[in-house]
């Protein structure tokens, strides 16, 4: 394909005889070869004037003794049957030209990928990989082992799968069949942040393919993220969202709908005992959270002031591996005292020794840290006959520490 070759026009008459006085110039037109396909370049014969015409165009050609010789470009593979004619007498039949056209060299490679495809998974569908001369035709003997082709993306991951390296380069002999590697058998696999990019094909020697837009869709789900506030009131609730990711971190969208989702990782309050919840289900207890896209959310209520970590888990996967939500939880206002600790035995008239405390309680036990009681007054009463005093306020509690 692309080469010049030489080719000779004899005019006969009806018993085969070459006509002779078949002279000067004449107007022909070739025909029976077809045009190349990338790009499309139609078959040329050279004129008198040394001008490539293309087939299916006069060519002006200068017989001598009922002959002429000239040169023919062919590009496309296939077998051509040359035919000519001046408008009154033509080359038919068996007076045609067979020619075998062959690849040229290889030149440079086309890609074919289909669209979808799934993140860490093996490419499926038709994908293609294919040498090509210099006319698009397809060149059956190249080898990857003596032209390595490196895949690459402009997706933030890795392609992997391919060649003896089980990697982005196709390196080995039987990469290519006839000039064609089928990327799917041979196990294109891009593993990386879902999207929609492109992937190109660079040979050793000669000219990259890129493909048109792929999209990458997330992978299957293989762990839950819980997110939210990190910082909650005892007593108090926020939106909690859990979303399901694949391996690479990005979001499955693929799981969805209703899904029993069991809650762990922040205890009970004290006194009451109260357990958090979500979405109105306690902790410890199956929770139906419905997914959309790989997303859920719902209502956190805690009670315990403490440091939590929220887990969620419905069952196969889980946020135990980097999902989890942090949240310390302060105790909300006081409400009540707790019970009063005061060591016996006691002298009268003397300032009690020993451990002696009165704590301030939120609704759910937990101490409020930040109660003041300048602004809340506390009053001691005996049972005993006599007086208390020694306090801030004698027998009251008034001093803000």
């Amino acid at each position: 394909a692309g080469a010049s070759n030489s080719i000779t026009i004899t005019a006969k008459d009806a018993s085969g005889n070459t006509a002779t006085g078949y002279t000067g110039s004449k107007n022909l037109t070739f025909s029976g070869a077809t045009s190349s396909t990338a790009p499309v370049t139609t078959a040329k014969v050279t004129n008198s004037a040394a001008t490539d015409i293309a087939f299916g165009t006069t060519t002006a050609l200068t017989f001598a003794s009922g002959a002429v010789t000239t040169n023919m470009k062919l590009y496309n593979v296939e077998t051509a049957l040359v035919a000519v004619t001046d408008g009154a007498i033509s080359a038919a039949g068996a007076d045609r030209l067979s020619v075998a056209v062959s690849a040229a060299a290889f030149n440079k490679l086309a890609v074919s990928l289909t669209s979808p495809q799934t993140n860490g998974t093996a490419f499926t569908g038709t994908n293609t990989l294919t040498a090509q001369d210099a006319y698009g035709n397809t060149v059956t003997g190249f080898a990857a082992n003596t032209n390595n082709v490196t895949v690459t993306t402009s997706l933030t991951g890795t392609v992997s799968g391919l060649g003896s390296g089980v990697n982005n380069v196709l390196n080995q002999a039987g990469d290519f069949t006839s000039g064609v590697a089928n990327l799917t058998s041979l196990g294109l696999k891009f593993t990386g942040t879902s999207g929609a990019g492109t992937f190109t094909f660079t040979p050793a020697s000669g000219t990259a393919a890129t493909s048109g837009s792929v999209t990458i869709n997330p992978g299957a789900a293989t762990k839950l993220v819980v997110t939210g506030t990190g910082t909650q009131t005892a007593g108090g609730s926020q939106t909690v969202t859990i979303t399901a990711k694949d391996a690479d971190g990005n979001t499955a969208t693929t799981y969805t709908g209703a899904k029993n989702i069991t809650f762990s990782g922040a205890a009970a309050s004290p006194s009451p005992a109260t357990t958090p919840t979500v979405a109105g289900t306690n902790f410890g207890t199956a929770t139906s959270l419905t997914f959309t896209a790989g997303v859920a959310s719902g209502s956190m209520i805690l009670y315990k002031a403490e440091s939590a970590t929220v887990n969620a888990s419905d069952g196969t996967i889980n946020s135990n591996t980097g999902g989890t939500l942090n949240v310390t939880v302060s105790s909300s206002t006081m409400t009540k005292l707790g019970t009063v600790t005061m060591a016996s035995p006691q002298t009268n008239g003397t300032a009690f020794t020993g451990t002696n405390t009165l704590t301030a309680l939120d609704a759910y036990g937990n101490t409020a840290t930040g109660f003041d009681a300048s602004a809340n007054n506390i009053t001691l009463i005996p049972s005993l006959s006599g007086a208390i005093s020694g306090l801030s306020g004698g027998n009251k509690l008034t001093g803000s520490g």
